[in-house]
């Protein structure tokens, strides 16, 4: 038997030849009430930190967030003829596509007092998502452009200060009752980019989370699509949300903190005085104390717990089997 380039050695996992991908992220499907529709609420939380969302006016915000929304049942009652259509998400928030920002009579009939498209730079420049419709009932048209989906994590928090400055301006200028503020999101199809920045505003403006969100907003457009990137990227943005959250918690915390100790008598802490703590930078001499040799011997490092981590080997032997 010729063994002339044979290798006694064989792949522990099957190969996969593509370009790496991200995980599959899986959205279950709402649970029911008790009358079979989608059990899915959006609560309003008195302790919301509008501040994270980066829109300051936390008196309006308060006025028009002000009650719970309950999913309404268009899992169970779509038809595909729906997705020429808008829907609304929130009592002044519209999901939908191109062909519902064009048509007047939804316009009006629903008192769309805003149009907001998320473009795509090319269709930008050919000017393909305009809406003559608009312009003839003089309603204010703006747009968030994107050069790939990848950016819209940059500008979320710019159509979500569209929506709300729309919102507040037209807050200041009429007293009458909140359903005379609406905003349509819309894009090519009302599926995509659109619904991210839909799902974008019920995480910032409400805290919802991202499954969530997408099943709130799935509950009223049935065909919203979104990929595992695209999911990832929100899950991305919910993530930086926490993070301000946490950043605006400890900052009040400390001011507090700072505020009950001047009460008290004692001198304000501050970063060059001998009462904060200043850590120096750690010194190349001092590499000894934290179990790490400069010379580059990590096997104390992390308590000496690298040593007991069990390795991967991409292969296995075969000889002898």
């Amino acid at each position: 038997m010729d063994n002339t380039g044979y290798l006694p050695i064989a792949a522990a996992q099957p190969w996969s030849f593509r370009p790496p991908s991200p995980p599959h992220v899986y959205i279950p499907p709402p649970t029911l009430d008790k009358n079979g529709n989608p059990d899915i609420q959006l609560k309003v939380k008195s302790d919301h930190d509008f501040d994270a969302s980066g829109f300051s006016n936390n008196d309006f915000l308060n006025t028009v967030s002000l009650g719970d929304y309950q999913a309404g049942s268009g899992i169970f009652e779509w038809k595909y003829e729906a997705r020429r259509k808008a829907q609304r998400i929130l009592p002044f928030l519209y999901l939908g596509p191109l062909t519902a920002a064009r048509d007047s009579n939804f316009l009006q009939s629903n008192g769309i007092t805003l149009l907001v498209a998320i473009r795509d730079v090319k269709t930008a420049v050919a000017r393909v998502l305009g809406s003559k419709a608009a312009q003839e009932l003089g309603i204010p048209y703006a747009a968030v452009d994107t050069s790939g989906n990848q950016e819209l994590i940059a500008a979320f928090p710019h159509g979500i200060e569209i929506i709300n400055a729309h919102l507040s301006a037209m807050n200041q200028h009429n007293n009458g009752p909140s359903t005379a503020r609406k905003v349509l999101v819309f894009c090519e199809s009302g599926n995509e980019r659109s619904a991210a920045m839909v799902v974008a505003y019920l995480m910032a403006m409400y805290s919802m989370g991202v499954i969530k969100a997408i099943q709130f907003v799935q509950a009223q457009r049935f065909a919203v699509a979104f990929d595992d990137p695209m999911k990832v990227l929100l899950e991305t943005y919910a993530s930086i949300l926490r993070a301000k959250r946490d950043v605006l918690e400890h900052d009040r915390e400390l001011h507090a903190q700072i505020t009950r100790a001047t009460t008290a008598g004692f001198p304000p802490l501050q970063a060059s005085s001998g009462n904060s703590w200043n850590p120096k930078k750690r010194s190349l001499g001092k590499d000894d104390d934290d179990g790490m040799d400069v010379d580059g011997d990590w096997s104390m490092a992390d308590g000496g717990t690298i040593e007991k981590r069990e390795g991967f080997a991409p292969f296995f032997d075969t000889a002898g089997r």
